[in-house]
């Protein structure tokens, strides 16, 4: 069996030994037994002895498999108990029901196993993946592609299982590829895809093998400048430096403000898009493997206020459902208040819990893009945007390429999804959960 062999009083030797004995049996790193079984949270910090200030070792993983299509069901074992409360009903939240007009909107927004806290996944997402059945494919084919990739850049770490100590980035790749960095660039008329230097400047740089050996070149906006003006990779503007590894999990508790941003195409079809997750606490976390390739199993979790969710909402695609649609449609499964600090004191809920899954494959950052990828917003047209089908999801229910996929443009998109290497799976598998 994988489980019940780690113990928290373990010396850090013990836990080394530990971690190579897991890795050679085929076993997940990472023991959840190690979690307060009374509720659905993050292992404990590890002894402050185990991080140095000389810690250096850097890992980069590109992520993959970001699934959305979540049931009821399977939403309540995806996330952690983000307010300290399991909720069984309107009277035992941590706060108030929403109250429309004097009458009481609120529904009773049940938590998961142990309290785990996802009301977006139980609500929302079913009803989006109605709404846009390309939506996650979309998503997962321009990751896969390296086009809007996100990233997540851990550096301090000490190498080992256990470091109380590793700052943290979430940022996105404008291009990735599985060429020698040193051969590839941005051309002055295109600076978003990445091209051959030479011959040219006229052949595009093949796309991410997802084989631990993929280059990524990060959007220059989520880095300050320095003295001469230019964006610098020494001058990340939103650093989560409060994480640990705890028996071989990462744990990044998120700073306020946290974006997780997607993009859904790139903006030959009118109905691409774009999600943006902006989080109010909460934490990012997965196993990092024993040979560091990958980190599996990973979970981002947060607290998704109204507003935020009134924003997103068009720049998928959903054009009809506004932010005063999102307050009166879908603000009755507001379960959560914004900010964790008014958690408990009778305060209206005015955010939604949040769970989605994820793995990871490790890589390397060669620079920054010469420029972000532009916006998309597909509800900015005068005319009524179709409703995309053209994906594998959709081919695997019952509708045709021939029918799905019916202009240039969206078999330009099919022979994409074709293309992309074996470890790219869409529609997304379902997450292994514990």
């Amino acid at each position: 069996m994988c489980g019940g062999h780690h113990a928290a009083e373990g010396t850090l030797s013990r836990g080394i030994g530990l971690w190579t004995l897991l890795f050679v049996l085929g076993c997940s790193v990472y023991d959840p037994s190690l979690i307060d079984s009374s509720s659905a949270g993050v292992p404990d910090r590890p002894p402050g002895n185990t991080s140095s200030a000389d810690d250096s070792a850097s890992l980069v993983f590109a992520l993959k498999d970001i699934f959305l299509r979540q049931s009821a069901e399977m939403a309540t074992r995806i996330g952690i108990d983000l307010d300290a409360a399991v909720t069984t009903g309107r009277d035992d939240g941590t706060c108030k029901p929403r109250v429309v007009d004097g009458a009481v909107v609120g529904q009773a927004v049940v938590d998961g196993d142990k309290g785990i806290d996802n009301s977006l996944g139980a609500s929302l997402l079913p009803s989006v993946g109605s709404a846009l059945p390309c939506l996650e494919d979309n998503l997962a084919l321009t990751q896969g592609r390296g086009t809007g990739t996100v990233i997540l850049w851990v550096q301090g770490w000490n190498g080992m299982p256990n470091d109380a100590s590793v700052t943290a980035m979430l940022t996105t790749a404008t291009d990735g590829t599985s060429e020698d960095p040193s051969l590839v660039g941005f051309r002055g008329n295109d600076p978003v895809n990445l091209v051959y230097l030479s011959g040219g400047q006229s052949g595009e740089a093949p796309d991410p093998g997802w084989d631990n050996e993929d280059s990524w070149f990060l959007d220059p906006n989520d880095f300050g400048a320095d003295a001469s003006g230019e964006a610098s990779l020494d001058l990340p503007k939103l650093q989560q430096v409060d994480g640990y590894v705890a028996f071989g999990r990462l744990v990044v508790p998120l700073i306020a403000g946290t974006e997780f941003r997607l993009i859904a195409g790139d903006g030959t079809v009118s109905s691409d898009g774009a999600m943006t997750v902006v989080v109010n606490g909460g934490v990012i976390m997965g196993d990092i493997s024993y040979d560091r390739t990958s980190i599996d199993r990973g979970l981002f979790a947060g607290r998704f206020s109204i507003d935020k969710l009134g924003e997103a909402t068009p720049r998928i695609g959903m054009c009809d459902i506004n932010a005063s649609v999102i307050e009166s449609l879908f603000g009755q499964f507001a379960d959560i208040q914004q900010s964790p600090d008014r958690d408990g004191i009778g305060a209206e809920c005015d955010a939604f819990s949040l769970g989605v899954t994820f793995n990871g494959v490790a890589g390397q950052i060669a620079g920054l893009a010469e420029s972000s990828r532009p916006q998309l917003e597909p509800c900015a047209a005068a005319e009524s945007v179709e409703i995309d089908r053209c994906c594998p999801s959709s081919w695997l229910s019952g509708r045709t390429r021939v029918d799905t996929c019916n202009t240039a443009q969206k078999l330009t998109k099919a022979a994409r999804f074709d293309a992309l290497p074996g470890t790219v799976q869409i529609p997304v598998p379902a997450p292994d959960l514990f």
